[in-house]
């Protein structure tokens, strides 16, 4: 498997764990566009039709699943980096 789809799949399952799991951190992006979009007061989500929640909860599931991904993307080009370089420092130059 890629390193992209990897990924991927560790950010859709913080999104789910951010569903089912006692804390709010994995949740903090798309709590974050949620304040963005409504602003402190909480706005009128429920008031809202039906398509425009539905439209909005899609694009928190996108935000909060993306904004994993890419963090365990740059995670995973950082480990990559220091084992390359902690590889390089083991073998003598010859």
């Amino acid at each position: 498997m890629s390193r992209g789809f990897l990924c991927t799949l560790f950010g859709l399952g913080m999104t789910v764990f951010s569903w089912f799991g006692p804390w709010e951190w994995p949740a903090w992006p798309a709590f974050g566009a949620l304040f963005l979009i409504f602003g402190k007061t909480g706005g009128s989500f429920s008031e809202l039709p039906f398509a425009a929640r539905g439209a909005i909860v899609v694009l928190l599931i996108v935000v909060n699943s993306g904004t994993w991904a890419v963090t365990a993307a740059g995670a995973a080009k950082l480990l990559s980096a220091i084992i390359k370089r902690s590889r390089q420092i083991e073998r003598p130059a010859s």
